[in-house]
């Protein structure tokens, strides 16, 4: 039976995270007004390793240590420790976060990011077209006595402007992006710092992200049609050693991450020329932002890295109605980047056309992981939203590009420029 469904009717399911390696407690099943918890998704980890999720269904006032350890496991299977490149306070890292109009949830967010094992040399927030000072007045009220959080209005709506915005502030040659509806594991900088190399070819790292919580179907469904977690292994990606026999590699590049959860080296930026102003939320295209980026920084020679130790927790959106705006905005962003893909590199189209039987099975075969993983009750109409997004993103890139005329990148710096 699946977790959090009984008789037919959907309950919430509790989300917990168990460190293996500490007593288990007992937890209480207890709600938020919203119903009875039907079932559990819980993180098992190993002081800041993760190793896996474990889902069960569950009913009942509290779950005992044992019964939790019997449902988990003790084992410790998953290799997820990440390179060590040398002492992590020699790189000094940065954050940015891009905001608009939601400083409940960018309150939450900044307070995580506060609390950390190694703390960043500063938070830039950067306020994306904001509709009232609500932000600036909680940067200059709540965080402006601690010294690291530093605020920036970008009034040219577009998650892709934003982070070029706050990457123009940063002071660290690493810099850590995340969303403001997230919260950040206190392992995350150090998780992410510490798989940057001294050589510079590491240009990105990517990290974990699961459910912060899974209170309504919704939030259910955005976690079965994919989710954002991409396991407990960690992966490196590139385009010689490391490059995985895909036919849809590198151009499928929501396997390697999520922009709420990435870091990039501010060399590895500067060469692609940041981020296309043109794409990610705010655009008329939608999203992408981060999947362009990733491509390009592999495109261009240099390594990507998952590391599943860097731990984020996203609240997924709770409404239905939001859930049918996500679908249909997440297909646009794939069909945007794609599009600018082909636009910036012509010759790419015939590696996209041999891909395209593998891409279409990816997509809609019966077999796909994605469409596998999907509950019984999962909206056809959600499934076909996020495939008309995607060829909509092909119109939405050409007039995101026109609005943002003059805005979309930066001049992409060589290697020469570079070390010079």
């Amino acid at each position: 039976m699946e977790a959090g469904m009984t008789g037919g009717l959907f309950h919430p399911i509790k989300v917990i995270s168990v460190d293996i390696s500490r007593g288990i407690p007992d937890v209480s099943m207890s709600d938020q007004g919203s119903g009875a918890y039907g079932g559990v998704f819980c993180l098992v980890r190993s002081g800041a390793r993760p190793l896996r999720v474990v889902e069960f269904p569950f009913r009942g006032e509290t779950l005992s240590g044992e019964e939790l350890l019997a449902r988990i496991g003790a084992d410790e299977s998953p290799d997820t420790k990440p390179a060590a490149h040398g002492p992590i306070n020699d790189r000094p890292v940065s954050v940015v976060v891009a905001t608009r109009d939601r400083v409940h949830s960018l309150s939450r967010c900044l307070d995580s990011l506060l609390d950390q094992t190694l703390q960043p040399r500063e938070i830039v927030v950067v306020d994306n077209a904001p509709s009232s000072s609500q932000t600036a007045d909680l940067i200059a009220g709540r965080y402006h006595a601690t010294g690291r959080v530093r605020y920036l209005r970008e009034d040219v709506p577009g998650l892709g402007r934003a982070h070029n915005a706050g990457l123009r502030l940063v002071s660290s040659e690493i810099v850590l992006f995340t969303d403001d509806d997230v919260i950040v594991d206190r392992h995350w900088v150090e998780a992410i710092a510490q798989n940057f190399d001294d050589a510079g070819k590491v240009g990105c790292v990517t990290g974990l992200i699961l459910p912060a919580e899974l209170e309504t179907r919704a939030q259910v469904w955005t976690e079965r049609h994919g989710g954002f977690g991409k396991g407990f292994v960690r992966k490196i990606y590139d385009l010689a050693e490391y490059r995985p026999p895909d036919p849809l590699f590198p151009y499928a590049a929501g396997q390697f991450g999520s922009g709420a959860n990435m870091a990039f080296s501010k060399t590895a930026l500067r060469y692609i020329g940041g981020f296309d102003s043109a794409l990610g939320a705010g655009t008329l295209a939608r999203g992408g932002d981060d999947l362009a980026s990733f491509y390009a920084v592999l495109n261009d020679g240099f390594q990507l890295v998952y590391e599943p130790g860097a731990i984020i927790w996203h609240h997924h959106r709770r409404s239905e109605e939001g859930m049918r705006r996500q679908a249909f905005g997440y297909g646009m962003g794939l069909g945007a980047y794609l599009t600018k893909v082909v636009r910036d590199e012509p010759r790419s189209i015939v590696r996209l056309l041999r891909a395209l039987p593998a891409g279409f099975a990816h997509m809609v075969g019966p077999s796909a992981q994605k469409n596998m993983r999907l509950p019984a009750d999962y909206p056809t109409a959600l499934i076909w939203l996020e495939r008309l997004g995607i060829l909509a993103g092909t119109v939405g890139y050409f007039r995101s590009r026109g609005r943002h005329a003059g805005l979309v990148t930066a001049p992409a710096a060589s290697r020469e420029e570079l070390a010079g």
